[in-house]
């Protein structure tokens, strides 16, 4: 089933690991050429890859002085599948473009 693009980079951006908040922030910008990317959105996504287990929080240590755990997120592994099979469905769309000669042919 695909993805909705958002949820795609969220994904993607926890491939390489946990993250928290401010960090994935940073990553999807990254990722999108520097659009701001809305932490509320990013919040509420995460919220639905919780609950669709895609995605799980791990409370770390904070380097805060006031001790304050962080919420961190990472990839469960039906979130690696899940992103995998998306990756390898729009690696199949990118190729059909290719071939409809929307992008050059490497």
């Amino acid at each position: 089933m695909p993805i909705a693009p958002r949820d795609y980079l969220i994904l993607f951006a926890l491939a390489d690991g946990p993250l928290h908040g401010h960090g994935l922030l940073k990553s999807l910008e990254s990722a999108v050429g520097g659009v701001p990317f809305d932490p509320a959105n990013l919040y509420r996504s995460l919220r639905k890859l919780e609950r669709a287990t895609l995605v799980a929080e791990a409370r770390t240590a904070s380097n805060d002085p006031a001790g304050a755990p962080r919420r961190t997120y990472q990839l469960t592994r039906l979130g690696r599948t899940a992103l995998a099979a998306e990756a390898a469905r729009l690696a199949r769309l990118t190729d059909a473009a290719r071939h409809k000669k929307l992008l050059p042919v490497r």
